[in-house]
């Protein structure tokens, strides 16, 4: 084995050596060639000088060539250059344009030897530069034609749309134009691509860049066709906007559905031609209604503004399905308007809302007045309750401007409704102020207003529609409204920082809550002034049974004065025009002046102002006390028979009072004035003293003492009825015994809730 392996290594080095010296032949036939190619090479640079003037000889034979070739177009180029006129004034472009393509053939083929000549030999580079001048100035002529083919073209591809429109030549010109253009494309790319490091020929005038000019041309026409139908402006026509944007509008997709079912099939597809045509219109529709948008807009202008980008992506306009756009991405991409100038424009809008609607009130408020002064009498529905125009248009006035929100955003909705709440607040002071003014100028004359009653029930009638309105519009604003969010409560972080990226971009949010508690703070300004209004008509009731009520328990009242016979007459007389009040609001209004009668006599008991000296004038007195009870009781009964609202009879009291002061047996006294004092639990220890300490047989401190003594076991029984504690307490009031008109009033409302 070992032997074996020794005789094959000894094999492959006899083998490696006779590779080695026939290697070293080989580098030494290879020296050899080598020198003998640099020996043959040693005599060319001598060649090359004895064959400069042949080389001279080729290029000047190589520019004969060239000039021979051409040799024609030289001769014939005012001939050609004529015809050629001729046939892009006869409509024939494609034969215009073979023979332009000729003739520059012809020209750039000789600019080309120049160039190659200049470049090779610099002495000959100011003949180069003379001969350059002088082949531009020798087809000068060309340039011209070739421009006025250029403005065919141009002319042609700023009507593609109406081209396409038109005759079968409309198309067929389009198509031939495009060829023209494509043609120059590719003859440009043939220069650049010839272009290179050592060779940066190019033919003058080129590239020409014709199709990148063919859609400049038609973008131009673009935006001429939506800045060009403004016809008009604010001082020829109110309503120029939206006569504008109607126009763009049908502009906009009569001309796309041209592009995309008739222009598209005329140009290559590598022009997108579609695209490009949307998303020119999209492009410059958008620059013009930025720059409208700038412009100091009237509120009617916002509208529309606002609302026809709202219907952009919509059916009408870009949404059109025929249109088939992605309007999505392409509004994503670039918003028809930003959304910081949306934002202003709403916030403009917010804030002309409010100063019109501030000037509206005015207005309104001022018509009022005028017909309030001019004794003009109101409006009488079918049930006979008398009103004015007033709360129609006051929310007609927040009905037309939510429907004028609408169109532009239901978010700034609440926006709205908070400022048209902030200015009916302010209105409705201005409203109470004007209603009392108006009451001290009739109070100085009463016989100056002949409608003042009237006007008065109107005033009270409006204000109670308005609240009601006011309650309606809340109701509106609590099922429409979201619910306030905060980001704390918002089950991610990611929804959270969503929610306060779009709320910082967008017109600040109304709260809920807030919005909700300044229409209750419009609806107690109503019943303020409501109750005001009432108070006006219990003044004027007031000022005529005054001198009538004071004679109540007095000698002259027990002697028989027809007193109260007078009140209750002159009552009812106001009650024919009291009668055209609203339900409640009569009804609030009856109580006050019952409240007024029956107080009178808790009044006259509480000031002592009848003694007697027997029983038998006790007794008549207390007969004549239930008499007057029962007369007050039938006279509000007969004019609340047709009203269907719980009245509280305050009559009760004086009956129980009379039995008091009928009772004879005095033993029996306590157990007399224990039951009234059960029946009316919120009668005061002075009142009840001073009916007690009217009998002639009870003494000041022996009635004080009974009276405390009652009271004292009944203060811890039940209350008794609201009405009848705010009876008590204003005679309890002293001197200025006032009753407030704003409790009877919720009593009465909350009775009818």
């Amino acid at each position: 084995m070992l032997r074996t392996g020794v005789q094959s290594q000894l094999e492959g080095i006899r083998t490696a050596i006779g590779h080695l010296s026939t290697t070293v032949e080989d580098i030494k036939e290879v020296e050899t060639s080598l020198q003998e190619i640099y020996t043959a090479l040693l005599a060319f640079p001598e060649l090359k000088q004895k064959m400069a003037k042949l080389r001279e000889a080729n290029v000047k034979n190589s520019q004969y060539a060239t000039s021979i070739g051409h040799l024609q177009h030289i001769y014939e180029i005012n001939e050609t250059i004529e015809k050629t006129r001729e046939y892009v004034q006869d409509g024939k472009l494609l034969l215009a344009h073979k023979n332009i393509m000729e003739m520059e053939h012809a020209r750039d083929d000789l600019m080309y030897e120049v160039h190659k000549l200049q470049q090779s030999n610099v002495n000959y580079e100011k003949n180069a530069y003379s001969f350059f001048q002088l082949l531009k100035t020798y087809f000068s002529d060309l340039d011209k034609v070739i421009q006025e083919l250029a403005k065919q073209l141009w002319y042609i591809c700023s009507r593609c749309l109406e081209a396409v429109r038109g005759t079968e030549q409309g198309p067929t010109q389009l198509v031939t134009a495009l060829r023209i253009i494509e043609r120059e494309e590719r003859i440009d790319q043939y220069y650049i691509d010839r272009q290179s490091s050592t060779n940066d020929f190019m033919p003058p005038g080129r590239p020409r860049k014709w199709r990148q000019k063919c859609l400049e041309v038609i973008a131009s026409t673009v935006k001429q066709r939506i800045e060009g139908n403004q016809l008009e402006d604010r001082s020829l026509n109110k309503q120029w906007l939206a006569r504008y944007l109607e126009v763009c509008r049908l502009v906009l997709v009569d001309d796309l559905l041209v592009a995309k079912s008739a222009a598209s099939p005329c140009f290559p597809p590598s022009y997108e031609i579609y695209d490009r045509f949307v998303s020119m219109y999209h492009n410059l529709l958008s620059g013009r209604l930025r720059e409208i948008a700038s412009d100091k807009l009237e509120k009617n202008e916002l509208v529309q503004l606002l609302s026809w980008v709202n219907s952009y992506a919509s059916d009408q306009i870009l949404g059109n399905p025929r249109l088939q756009i992605n309007t999505a991405a392409l509004l994503a991409d670039h918003p028809l308007l930003p959304k910081f100038t949306v934002t202003e424009l709403c916030d403009r809008f917010i804030e002309i809302t409010r100063r019109d609607m501030h000037e509206w009130l005015e207005k309104t408020l001022m018509q009022e007045k005028d017909d309030w002064y001019k004794d003009v009498h109101p409006e009488e529905e079918r049930l006979g309750y008398f009103y004015t125009q007033l709360p129609s248009i006051l929310f007609g006035m927040i009905e037309d401007t939510i429907s004028l929100t609408k169109e532009i955003s239901h978010d700034i909705i609440p926006n709205v409704v908070e400022v048209s709440v902030d200015e009916f607040r302010n209105f409705a002071n201005k409203y109470k102020d004007a209603a009392t003014a108006y009451k001290n100028k009739h109070f100085g004359n009463r016989s100056h207003f002949k409608e003042f009653t009237a006007t008065v029930i109107a005033i009270a009638n409006n204000l109670d529609i308005c609240t009601e309105s006011t309650e309606k519009l809340k109701q509106h604003i609590r099922l429409t409204m979201e619910a306030d969010v905060s980001p704390s409560n918002l089950s991610n972080a990611d929804t959270s920082v969503s929610l306060q990226s779009n709320r910082s971009s967008s017109v600040m949010v109304v709260s809920r809550q807030a919005l909700l508690d300044k229409i209750d703070q419009l609806k107690k300004r109503w019943n303020i002034g409501m109750q005001s209004a009432v108070g006006t008509l219990l003044d004027e009731v007031n000022e005529d049974i005054a001198p009538h009520l004071a004679e109540i328990l007095t000698k002259k009242w027990l002697g028989g004065s027809s007193a109260l016979e007078t009140v209750c007459m002159t009552v009812a007389d106001y009650y024919s025009d009291h009668k055209h009040l609203r339900p409640h609001i009569r009804c609030a209004l009856l109580m006050e002046i019952q409240y007024k009668i029956i107080g009178e006599y808790m009044i006259g008991i509480d000031n002592r102002r009848l003694s007697f000296a027997n029983y038998d004038d006790r007794h008549g007195a207390s007969e004549l006390l239930k008499s007057d009870g029962e007369r007050i009781a039938q006279l509000f009964s007969k004019l609340l028979n047709d009203v269907d609202v719980t009245f509280t009879d305050l009559t009760v009291i004086l009956t129980a009072m009379s039995d008091v002061l009928s009772l004879r047996d005095k033993s029996l006294l306590a157990l007399e004035t224990t039951t009234l004092v059960r029946k009316f639990p919120d009668i005061h220890v002075e009142l009840l003293s001073a009916l007690i300490q009217t009998r002639e047989d009870m003494g000041r401190v022996e009635a004080r003492a009974m009276a405390e003594d009652t009271i004292g076991h009944m203060k811890h029984h039940p209350k008794g009825d609201a009405v009848f504690a705010k009876l008590f307490q204003a005679c309890k009031a002293g001197p200025k015994r006032i009753f407030r008109l704003e409790d009877t009033m919720e009593h009465m409302f909350v009775k009818l809730i």
